[in-house]
C-alpha cells in the first residue's frame, strides 16, 4: 500500500545525506501527471532511470552537477509520478518521451543524462528529434542495445508468481543488496561505498510507492526466462542515427552487457565515447559518486 508521507520522508533524508534539497514540479506526459525534482542552475539536464526504479537514485551524482539545471524525472508509473504500465508501442514511446518531458517543462534543448531502461528513453528520443539535444551521457548499458543479457532477478520478474510474491512480501536490504550484486556492484558492496541512506530509500520506493507493481508488470512484458524479448532491440539504424555527442560511461561488471556490447554500440554511433570503468556496475555513479558526476559535469560542459 502506497505511503507517500513514509517514502518522502526517507527520500528527504536521502537528499539531505547528499546536502541538496530539490524543488518540485509536474508535468503532464501523455496524460499522465509526472513528478519532476530540480536543483542546481545553469544550462538544463533531464536525468532519466531506469526500472525498477525512480528519480531520486540519481541523488549521489547530483552534487556534482550543481552547474547545471538538472531536472530529475520519476517516469511515469515511478516514484511519486501517477500509476502507469507500459505494455506495448516500447518504441513509439521512446521515441516521444523526451521531447514530451521538454514540452511539459517548457524547455527546447537539454543535455540528457539516462541509465538503463531511461538510456533506451534516451537514444530512441534523441534519433527521432535530434533537434532537443544538446549532449547525452548514457551510464553504463542502455536498454534494448543489441547483444544486450537479461540478470538473474529480471529473469525471474518474467514469471507472473513471482511479481505477486514481489508484491506482497515485505522488502528488505538483503534482497535489495543481492539485486546490486546481480547487477555488477558487489565491489562496492564488499567494501562499503554505498551509503546505508540509499538502501533505506530504496526499500521505502518498494514498500510505500506502486513502484515495483507498476515497473515489473511492463518488466514481464519485456522479460522471458531466455532474455529480453528481441523484437525490442534497437535497430543498427536507429543507432547511426543518433548524432548528439555521447559519452558511454560502462562499468566492467556490467552485467547488462561487458566490454563487447558496448564497444559494438558504440561504433556504430558517429559520434560516441566510450570510457569502460573497472569495478563497476549497471549504476556506476553508486560505485564512484565524484568520478562519474566529475567526467560527466566536464563532458557536458564542454558543449556548453
Amino acid at each position: 500500500m502506497q505511503d507517500e508521507q513514509r517514502y518522502r520522508e526517507v527520500e528527504r533524508r536521502l537528499w539531505a545525506h547528499v546536502g541538496l534539497s530539490p524543488v518540485e514540479q509536474r508535468i503532464q506526459l501523455a496524460g499522465v501527471g509526472m513528478r519532476v525534482q530540480v536543483v542546481g542552475d545553469g544550462v538544463p539536464v533531464v536525468l532519466i532511470h531506469g526500472g525498477p526504479n525512480a528519480g531520486s537514485t540519481w541523488a549521489p551524482l547530483l552534487p556534482y552537477l550543481t552547474r547545471f539545471r538538472c531536472y530529475v524525472v520519476d517516469r511515469p508509473g515511478t516514484g511519486l509520478s501517477d500509476d502507469f504500465v507500459l505494455t506495448d508501442d516500447f518504441h513509439g514511446f521512446a521515441r516521444r518521451f523526451v521531447p514530451g518531458v521538454l514540452d511539459g517543462l517548457g524547455l527546447d534543448r537539454v543535455h540528457v543524462v539516462a541509465g538503463s531502461f531511461g538510456g533506451f528513453l534516451a537514444l530512441m528520443s534523441t534519433a527521432a528529434a535530434p533537434e532537443r539535444i544538446l549532449r547525452m551521457v548514457q551510464m553504463a548499458c542502455p536498454a534494448f542495445v543489441p547483444g544486450i543479457l537479461a540478470p538473474g532477478f529480471m529473469r525471474a520478474m518474467s514469471l507472473r508468481p513471482v511479481r505477486w510474491l514481489m508484491n506482497i512480501l515485505p522488502p528488505n536490504e538483503a534482497g535489495a543488496r543481492n539485486i546490486l550484486r546481480q547487477i555488477g556492484h558487489g565491489a562496492s558492496l564488499d567494501a562499503n561505498r554505498i551509503p546505508q541512506i540509499f538502501f533505506e530509500w530504496y526499500l521505502a520506493l518498494q514498500r510505500d510507492t506502486n513502484t515495483m507493481r507498476n515497473d515489473g508488470e511492463m518488466i514481464g512484458r519485456v522479460a522471458s526466462l531466455r532474455g529480453f524479448a528481441p523484437e525490442l532491440t534497437i535497430p543498427d539504424d536507429v543507432l547511426r542515427s543518433v548524432t548528439a555527442p555521447t559519452l558511454f560511461l560502462w562499468g566492467e561488471e556490467d552485467s547488462f552487457g561487458g566490454a563487447a556490447v558496448a564497444h559494438h554500440v558504440v561504433e556504430l554511433m558517429p559520434h560516441a565515447s566510450l570510457r569502460m570503468l573497472p569495478m563497476a556496475g549497471h549504476l556506476p555513479w553508486l560505485d564512484d559518486p565524484e568520478g562519474i558526476g566529475r567526467a560527466t559535469a566536464e563532458f557536458l560542459a564542454a558543449g556548453a
